[in-house]
């Protein structure tokens, strides 16, 4: 297998770089939510440079790229500590989207998130499900105008700046994927702010009206949309938690260069030379998963290497960014030094998008399948 990158990917990589450099400082912006990045002049930019809709269809304004370039741009992302709409919007949301059915509905959004002149976010989890994004117990009522929607759905991401929401839901008996504004009559939405700097919300629907032509999807479309939403998310969360590793062990093996402890700096300690080298062998472990399950999302309609890739990101990343923050010794806790917003980052993903044994289960069910 292939692990280095193409000239096109490189060339990715080293834009979306500067980019950053340029316009992101996660100390001086550490007080923003990760919903309001969409309304800085960075998210435009993005889009202008064709990166936010770079998983996107070109015949909606996308860049038409795979698995792969979508890695290499959450990785940068995870190493920068950029806090943005981009999971929930453009790879949940924008996954489901795209293997929605087709329509005037689904094409409209799709250019609107290519462009950056909006976002979505994906809104399946519902309470007592613990990590399951497919179990949905929101059964829609037929009513005159559509149906009526009573329940909740609780950690929507980046739902406080969303302009509209996918929902999954049960209609006459069917999982379903339907389309929200957030004005919707009946529904509310109760916005907080994660450990992380995330923006999660939880979605209340108390005879929430929707109407037929919000549907995006029924049945199998509905269901192979949600699981190929739910693979992306992951592949993308593990590419970001990779990131997050190399930039916490970057600046780890930085500062025991410099730092010096007796008169020796403590890069000479053997001890600490030995802690260094198993986390190398870890991240060397996980960004090889990373990438074979980037290349394998191209060919394997199981999404299985994707779930896979997030179990092993989940106990490599907490290890990594845990080890980095106690190497540091007492600075490694304060937020000026900000080590630990790569633990903080890379723990939210696991509770959003599931832990080791959750992930490691859907791994095992779709290789049996």
């Amino acid at each position: 297998m292939e692990f280095m990158l193409t000239e096109e990917q490189q060339l990715i990589e080293d834009t979306v770089a500067r980019l950053l450099e340029k316009q992101w400082d996660p100390r001086r912006d550490q007080a923003l939510l990760s919903a309001d990045v969409a309304r800085l002049p960075l998210w435009h930019e993005l889009a202008e440079l064709g990166l936010l809709g770079i998983a996107l269809p070109e015949e909606h304004g996308g860049g038409g790229m795979g698995p792969v370039e979508l890695t290499v741009l959450c990785r940068r992302f995870g190493r920068d500590q950029l806090r943005s709409p981009f999971l929930s919007s453009l790879i949940l949301a924008g996954t489901a989207l795209t293997c929605s059915p087709r329509g005037a509905l689904r094409d409209q959004w799709l250019r609107r998130l290519a462009a950056g002149e909006a976002t979505l976010t994906l809104a399946t989890l519902e309470d007592g499900a613990g990590y399951d994004h497919h179990h949905t117990a929101i059964e829609g009522q037929r009513c005159q105008p559509g149906y009526m929607l009573n329940g909740r759905k609780r950690a929507v991401m980046d739902a406080a700046g969303a302009d509209a929401f996918i929902v999954s839901c049960r209609l006459d008996g069917e999982l379903a994927l339907v389309l929200l504004a957030p004005e919707t009559e009946g529904m509310a939405v109760a916005p907080y702010a994660a450990f992380d700097g995330s923006s999660l919300a939880t979605l209340t629907f108390n005879d929430a009206l929707l109407p037929e032509e919000a549907v995006l999807a029924r049945g199998a479309e509905a269901r192979a949309a949600l699981e190929a939403a739910l693979a992306q998310g992951a592949l993308a969360a593990a590419a970001e938690t990779l990131g997050a590793c190399e930039g916490a062990l970057e600046r780890t093996l930085d500062y025991l260069r410099l730092r010096e402890q007796f008169g020796t700096k403590l890069a000479r300690f053997q001890a600490l030379q030995h802690r260094a080298s198993d986390l190398h062998a870890d991240l060397e472990m996980l960004r090889s998963l990373v990438s074979g399950a980037a290349q394998s999302l191209i060919h394997e309609p199981s999404h299985a290497d994707a779930f896979a890739a997030m179990a092993l990101a989940v106990p490599v990343g907490d290890r990594v960014c845990r080890e980095a923050i106690q190497m540091h010794g007492g600075i490694g806790m304060t937020l000026e030094l900000g080590i630990g917003r790569y633990l903080l980052r890379v723990n939210a993903l696991s509770r959003l998008l599931g832990d080791a044994t959750y992930n490691g289960q859907l791994y095992l069910e779709r290789m049996e399948a």
